[in-house]
């Protein structure tokens, strides 16, 4: 069996590919933000009383449709990319020529680390997409014994090509 192991190119490329973008979108509006409490505490504002109403509408409009709903998303999209990513780090794929094993990281303390492993046999077909891998066949989760007919591992690992080549020996 060979183990895959996370990559973060990998992961920014596919699965993660969201979260960057997200941050990229929002970063300038939180620099905005900061500029205009800035300019409000410095009173550089003063004078924003005398400029024509529709000057004062589109900065309203920027203020309110983009950064306030950045000042909550740049926060909330870093931690979860931030929580993904410690999860995946810890996680790994075994691949041989007729299974699939995902170990995945269900739950992560300081002093504790839950893993989840999915042994995926009999593989009938590999579908790639953007951000996932869907494995079809037999599935089954060692811990608990649940059956199922879908496997799904996100794109944030070496040579997951490999994972295609497993379709081919059932």
């Amino acid at each position: 069996m060979e183990k895959l192991k996370y990559s973060s190119d990998v992961f920014y490329s596919g699965a993660g590919r969201i979260y960057q973008l997200l941050i990229n979108i929002s970063m300038p509006a939180m620099v905005a933000g900061v500029m205009v409490i800035a300019l409000i505490n410095s009173g550089g504002m003063k004078q924003f009383g005398e400029y024509p109403d529709w000057v004062k509408l589109l900065f309203l409009l920027l203020i309110a449709l983009y950064v306030v709903p950045c000042l909550f998303i740049f926060p909330t999209v870093w931690m979860i990319r931030t929580w993904k990513t410690r999860n995946l780090r810890e996680s790994y794929v075994m691949v041989s020529n007729r299974s699939v094993e995902y170990h995945k990281i269900a739950d992560q303390t300081v002093s504790s680390m839950t893993e989840n492993v999915y042994i995926a046999t009999q593989i009938k077909k590999v579908e790639e997409t953007k951000r996932k891998y869907i494995i079809s066949g037999n599935v089954v989760e060692t811990a608990t014994g649940n059956k199922s007919n879908v496997l799904e591992i996100p794109v944030a690992f070496e040579n997951m090509e490999r994972i295609k080549r497993a379709a081919r020996y059932r």
